[in-house]
């Protein structure tokens, strides 16, 4: 039986055009890419024309022969930079972790652009300093630039980054906050922010005003401001869809978003500007630490006229006394997810709740809220009694699931949650017709659902 590879003697691979084995040889590692030389006499020097080049140096300096295995991964990305005979380079990833190496991201970044480069991976793990060149901020051809380490980053007299749409910054040293704005507003399409800061970047106020920008990640360091820097962040961007914010550095916001806003996720500290700056959104999470700082502002909240969809985070501190206050300032919610739970157990027996039933009932209850689920169910008494507010109140609600924290739990647990499931199931529902569902188990949970007959 005639070889499937084979058509007449000849292999049918050596039938392929050029750009089709390019393309084939984008997803084998460098090494191997280069391998395929000695198979014809063709393919000698087709590997130069390959797109994609992955250089990652992951040796340990408990292996055997370590500094051999660094030059030779030095001598080995050099060599093939050099062979790329302007051959341009679509993708590009040069992740580096040990110092001899990381020396080199100077020279091999100048020699990766100089190939038109459109999307490069920069990376290094080191606590050392690095320089990156000014060519890295004026190269035409970039669509996506990521940068991981603690580089300083030259800033020439003209940034010009017209193609980039994607820019992840990691632990990056800027020098100073023009230094910051000047790199953002150089970018006249740019669609995907993220950025990692940490206390000693050089940045006090953060300013990002991009008319183009769709998403925006920022997270910063854990460590309070230093030294007398005012850590301020100023946000300008119209057309944004998506921001998430983990943070505990900045102390003032001014955000400017507009109704594209669609999700929110915010961590860490949230203080009104904030909040104010995207009470458009629609799909709003706070963490528990984000809940803990609302404290500080409570009762002036925004009003989220668009926000439909809110996932809460549990307050260590205080639990839910301010759920009517978020409550009232989201009048047209339908979806409400708790999902952390609603207590968090302090130590055996103990648990930290805190939430009164408010004079007035939020209007999304009276008229909107449709689905609520809360997540790591105990069965505490005021867990039961939060759930019976919402069951009473909740006209239109259609749906509410509990899942059960653990059902590796002793008999005086395993006691509280059958009471808790019987109470529960005899609780007076606001909306029409309600029934109780059995409890369903899986492999994880123990769910309970009340489901309203609309659904």
């Amino acid at each position: 039986m005639e070889d499937s590879s084979t058509t007449n003697g000849e292999d049918w691979i050596s039938r392929l055009p050029d750009s089709l084995l390019c393309h084939i040889f984008s997803f084998l590692s460098p090494k191997e890419v280069v391998g395929t030389s000695i198979l014809s006499k063709r393919w000698e020097n087709l590997w130069t024309s390959v797109p994609s080049l992955y250089f990652y140096d992951t040796f340990t300096t408990d292996c055997g022969n370590y500094m051999n295995k660094v030059n030779c991964f030095i001598d080995y990305v050099n060599w093939v930079l050099a062979h790329r005979d302007g051959f341009a380079i679509e993708k590009c990833n040069l992740s580096c972790y040990t110092l001899h190496a990381s020396a080199h991201l100077y020279s091999w970044t100048c020699a990766v652009i100089a190939c038109m480069v459109q999307e490069l991976t920069i990376k290094s793990e080191l606590f050392r300093v690095g320089q990156l060149p000014w060519s890295l901020l004026t190269c035409k051809t970039l669509v996506v630039l990521k940068i991981q380490g603690r580089f300083v980053l030259n800033f020439p007299t003209c940034i010009c980054l017209p193609r980039l749409k994607l820019l992840h910054l990691n632990s990056v040293i800027y020098g100073d906050d023009a230094s910051m704005q000047k790199l953002f507003s150089s970018c006249p399409v740019l669609e995907d922010l993220v950025i990692k800061r940490h206390v000693w970047d050089g940045v006090g106020i953060m300013n990002i005003s991009v008319p183009s920008l769709k998403r925006l990640s920022i997270f910063s360091s854990s460590l309070r401001s230093i030294g007398n820097y005012e850590y301020k962040v100023v946000i300008n961007t119209p057309n944004l869809e998506y921001f998430e914010i983990d943070d505990y550095m900045y102390e003032d916001y001014s955000v400017n978003s507009s109704p594209s806003l669609v999700e929110a996720c915010v961590q860490g500290t949230c203080l009104f500007g904030l909040l104010d700056g995207i009470s458009q959104v629609k799909l709003l999470a706070l963490s528990g630490d984000a809940m803990q700082s609302l404290h500080n502002i409570a009762p002036i909240l925004p009003t989220f006229h668009n926000l439909t969809h809110l996932k809460l985070g549990i307050d260590d501190n205080v639990g839910w006394e301010l759920l009517p206050n978020i409550l009232q300032s989201s009048p047209n919610l339908k979806v409400l997810n708790f999902k952390e739970g609603l207590v968090k157990p302090l130590n055996k027996g103990t648990f930290q709740f805190s939430w009164n039933p408010p004079r007035c009932v939020p209007c999304c209850l009276l008229l909107h809220l449709k689905t609520i689920e809360i997540h790591n169910f105990l069965g505490t008494p005021d867990e039961a009694k939060l759930v019976k507010y919402l069951l009473r109140h909740a006209k239109v609600l259609e749906l509410m699931t509990i899942y059960w924290y653990d059902l590796m739990m002793d008999s005086e647990s395993l006691t509280t949650m059958v009471k808790t499931k019987v109470d529960l199931s005899k609780s007076p529902r606001g909306f029409y017709d309600s029934r109780f569902d059995p409890m369903i188990y899986n492999p994880t949970y123990l769910q309970q659902s009340y489901v309203g007959s609309r659904f």
